[in-house]
């Protein structure tokens, strides 16, 4: 285990074993058996096993449960056998010496490990070391790189030989040889690891483990050392001391990374897949009992524990191959057998986790296998549930609380909500926050479990130390619970720091308003004015000030009064600019700003940089403080009285006049119903009525209201002179009409009626309907109606006959008159138009005798001369019906009488004009509408031919 802790190394039994049944290949019975060779060394590639015997200088191949074949790798003397690679594409290397022409040389050769021509095998690439004739002396050890990059010799005389490819590898390029002098010891050992693209050296002596990076830096680990090393997956260095066999160590390039203990003295060390140590240990000896047995122990140094254990009498070699262990072990009686180890399957070796409670190994191992983050939380409630029944809370909510983000935070809730457990409640909850899965729920149940502790230093800290991040809780459920527990600074706090603006308002405002204490709420409502003026963004003011003015009106209405004041003329500001300024470009600078405009600027604190967005901001309208003044009425007048002679160009600016004619119409009311003092409310009501009237009457506003909107007010508030005078503007004379009688004002309903009665003749109408009731008392200004539209040709004394007949108080004597006149102008208006008919009925009888005439009987022309030329008549000739005639070549190709030519013209000009006005309907109109008697209209018309049914061009 690592030294830095305390558990012991837990064992168990994660490898299947596995015996094979050693054959003679394909059933010759000279074939040789593992029982038959002396195995010095091995190695395997895919599925061969390659054994080498070094007494007899032979390699032989193992595959399918049998030795396949041999071949021998040197001539002369076999050293040493590596395999590059685990994987089909590996290489085998043999170091040795060869003998040529009485000459013995040292040769490094290549092998393809997937010939299966075993007794023709030949190297697929040889390397010299040293020169011909003389084979490298004092050997001692030797390395190959896996990507075939270089190769290491180590010497007894303390120096590292090393062939380094000049490009790619070995196999195909050129290389170069570099000696490296050590300490003048024996190297035990070498070993070549790539690590971030750099090719270090690692080497062993019996004092000391040295690391050169990349070939050239010396870094020197000062520990006896020895020969038990090697590489693990990642590059770095593994074995044990030698003072201290039961140590292992692991090394990076500059440093020990790792320690762990493993009981036994290591009489080797291999590295296996990427996470296991393969050791055969020594048991220690007894002084009574001898043990010569052999221990392999597969460690696990991810997870820590031993994944395997099993001694054996005695194991010859242990060779890792791809996931599989092969471990060639002899008996006392000196056979051999060949053992394959397999990894069991990860799933069950969870289940021996779960059975044994080793919860803590599990988690270690579930992570390192990076396991879905659901399983890593099962594991650790399952072990918080187990601790939790042993009454360990502490690690039990340890536990818990790696399950945050997956388990339901409400399965741990439950279980300390007792008030014993408050204190590992807390833990929890404050580590989901830290953990960013909290809900506003958590955050209420922290801050209520601090308060309830009486841990309020705890609260501010840990309010302190989130630096009061949104994201790791519900900050408006933090201001919210602080409220309610009555910690009203630390919520002040809370909330501006993380500029909760409404929330600050809200706490200010609200906290006393409900107290007696009214100068702590007016001081407090002044705090949250100034804080609107100074803290809050420019675009965000006027938000606040709507939502919360009433109440700030209400306790500081100067102030309020004065912001918003400042407010409006800032929105009045920016549309001046956007006036001045190209908007596209916008505001560089605040010396854009007349001295006016930078005294607003600098009332709310503004930094000369906001000028550059003042476009981009959406500001309210000022008509949308008005509902601020319901509590404050008598700081309404002056608002509004600002906004319209202070701001020239309002947005909006409409309703602010209509809200302003309303504010003094109510006071009119409110004086009008006064009635404690007669005499100072009329002089009151004259003093309001003259204020409006000459507001509503000055030109220059006429533009700003709209007078509908007006009148209904004006309606609403029964406010007669407003009323007359805009029915008067939009002449709306029948409805004014109706006013005056609605207000019985005779003469008002005499004059109007004179004035516009001609063109809209229904107001005498409704004006003798309103006389000729005999409720409304007003019969004796019938004769003056009468006689003012005794001149109105379309009004019909039938209609006027029906509307009287209905007063029964109605004298004829007043209507006599009247009708005296219309009939005897009616029966002059008769008789001239029987005499016109008579004289236009005689015309059109002799036009009728005349066009018979044409139309049945022969027309005589007995002309013998023609009128032009005075020249007797001769053929062709032409006859006219007015009794002229003409030579065809005096009248050329006119086809008109001479003689007669202007009644000709004048009738064809006539025709055309009537044609002309057909296509022409402005000119009917106008003359239709202007005219008394309609009817002469129209048929005037019709007898000109105009009204046809002519197409339109």
């Amino acid at each position: 285990m690592r030294q830095t802790e305390v558990e012991q190394v837990k064992k168990f039994q994660f490898f299947n074993l596995e015996n094979i049944q050693d054959q003679r290949a394909n059933g010759d019975p000279t074939a040789p058996t593992l029982n038959d060779i002396g195995i010095s060394d091995g190695c395997g590639i895919g599925t061969k096993l390659f054994l080498s015997s070094q007494s007899k200088n032979l390699i032989y191949v193992y595959e399918a449960n049998s030795i396949q074949g041999f071949f021998q790798p040197h001539n002369d003397s076999f050293r040493v056998m590596k395999c590059t690679k685990e994987s089909r594409d590996g290489k085998l290397v043999t170091f040795g010496i060869d003998s040529e022409n009485n000459q013995k040389s040292s040769y490094v050769k290549f092998w393809d490990p997937n010939t299966t021509d075993y007794q023709n095998m030949k190297p697929i690439k040889v390397i010299l070391v040293n020169k011909v004739g003389q084979p490298l002396q004092n050997f001692n050890c030797f390395c190959i790189a896996k990507d075939l990059s270089a190769m290491a010799f180590g010497l007894q005389d303390g120096q590292i030989l090393i062939f380094k490819a000049k490009s790619q590898n070995l196999m195909t390029m050129e290389f170069k040889d570099q000696v490296i002098q050590t300490d003048q010891e024996p190297i035990k050992s070498v070993h070549l690891s790539r690590q971030d693209q750099n090719l270090n050296l690692f080497c062993t002596t019996d004092s000391n483990i040295i690391c050169f990076q990349n070939m050239q830096n010396r870094k020197k680990f000062s520990i006896p050392a020895g020969a038990l090393f090697d590489l693990t997956a990642k590059g770095t260095l593994i074995g044990c001391p030698k003072d201290d066999t039961s140590t292992i160590v692991e090394y990076s390039d500059t440093k020990k990374e790792a320690t762990w203990n493993v009981d036994g003295d290591k009489i080797e060390i291999r590295f296996f897949k990427q996470n296991y140590l393969i050791m055969l240990i020594s048991p220690r000896q007894d002084k009574e009992q001898v043990d010569q047995s052999v221990q392999l122990t597969i460690f696990d140094l991810l997870n820590n524990y031993i994944a395997y254990y099993k001694k054996f009498e005695k194991i010859q070699r242990f060779i890792p191959v791809g996931d599989y262990l092969y471990v060639i072990t002899q008996n006392n009686r000196g056979e051999k057998n060949l053992i394959r180890l397999t990894e069991k399957e990860n799933t069950h070796k969870i289940e021996i986790f779960f059975k044994n409670n080793y919860f803590d190994v599990m988690y270690r191992f579930a992570s390192n296998q990076s396991s879905d983050k659901t399983l890593l939380a099962e594991i650790s409630r399952l072990h918080g549930d187990h601790l939790y029944d042993q009454h360990d809370f502490q690690g039990a909510i340890k536990q818990y609380i790696n399950t945050a983000g997956i388990l339901e935070p409400s399965y741990v809730i439950g279980k300390f909500l007792d008030v014993s457990h408050v204190d590992f409640l807390i833990q929890y909850l404050a580590a989901l926050h830290h953990e960013k899965q909290a809900d506003k729920n958590h955050t209420a149940l922290l801050l209520n479990c601090y308060v309830k502790q009486k841990q309020i230093t705890k609260l501010e800290e840990f309010l302190k130390e989130s630096s009061f991040d949104s994201d790791l809780f519900d900050i408006d459920t933090a201001i919210k619970e602080c409220r309610q527990l009555g910690h009203i600074d630390l919520a002040l706090r809370l909330a501006k720091s993380r500029q909760k603006n409404e929330a600050y308002l809200s706490i200010l405002i609200e906290t006393n308003k409900d107290q007696n204490n009214k100068e702590q709420n007016r001081q407090d409502c002044k705090s949250a004015l100034m804080y609107i003026k100074d803290e809050i963004q420019l675009d965000e003011k006027a938000q606040y000030l709507k939502e919360f003015g009433q109440q700030l009106m209400k306790a500081e209405p100067e102030l309020c009064l004065e912001i918003i004041q400042n407010l409006v003329l800032l929105i009045s500001m920016v549309q001046n600019l956007k006036k001045r300024v190209d908007t596209q470009k916008g505001i560089e600078s605040i010396s854009i700003l007349t001295p006016e405009e930078l005294k607003v600027w600098r009332y709310f604190n503004l930094s000369d940089e906001e000028i550059k967005k003042v476009f981009s901001i959406t500001f309210g309208k000022p008509d949308e403080f008005l509902h601020l003044f319901v509590v404050n009425d008598e700081y309404l007048e002056s608002y509004l009285k600002f906004l319209i002679e202070n701001c020239k160009t309002l947005p909006n600016e409409k309703a602010i006049f209509h809200r302003y004619f309303e504010y003094h119409l109510e006071k009119y009311q409110l004086y009008y119903k006064d009635e404690s003092k007669i005499a100072i409310r009329d002089t009151q009501l004259q003093s309001k009525e003259q204020g409006i009237m000459k507001l509503l009457e000055n030109q220059e506003n006429e533009k700003k209201y709209d007078k509908n909107h007006l009148l209904v007010l004006f309606k609403m508030y029964n406010f007669v002179p407003g009323i007359i005078f805009l029915l008067k503007k939009l002449q709306m004379r029948e409805e004014l009409l109706n006013f005056y009688i609605s207000l019985k004002e005779n003469d008002q309903i005499i004059n109007l009626c004179s004035d516009y009665g001609r063109e809209e003749t229904n107001l005498w109408i409704q004006a003798l309907k309103y006389f000729a009731k005999p409720e409304n008392g007003a019969e004796n200004y019938i004769e003056k109606v009468l006689v003012l539209v005794s001149s109105l040709e379309n009004l019909s004394p039938l209609l006027i006959l029906n509307i009287l007949s209905k007063n029964k108080n109605v004298n004829f004597k007043l209507v006599k008159n009247y009708f005296t006149n219309k009939i005897s102008k009616d029966k002059k208006q008769i008789d001239d138009c029987q005499k016109v008919v008579k004289e236009k009925m005689k015309k059109a009888a002799d036009l009728r005798a005349e066009y018979k005439k044409l139309k049945t009987q022969a027309k005589v022309f007995q002309s013998t001369k023609c009128n032009c030329c005075d020249a007797i008549l001769s053929l062709p000739s032409y006859h006219f019906l007015c009794g002229h005639s003409y030579h065809e070549h005096c009248i050329h190709t006119e086809r008109a009488c001479l003689l007669c030519p202007q009644d000709t013209q004048m009738f064809f000009k006539r025709k055309q004009e009537f044609i002309e006005a057909s296509k022409e309907t402005k000119p009917f109109k106008e003359k239709l509408y202007a005219a008394a008697d309609k009817f002469d209209v129209i048929c005037e018309y019709l007898g000109q031919g105009i009204i046809s049914n002519q197409k339109a061009d």
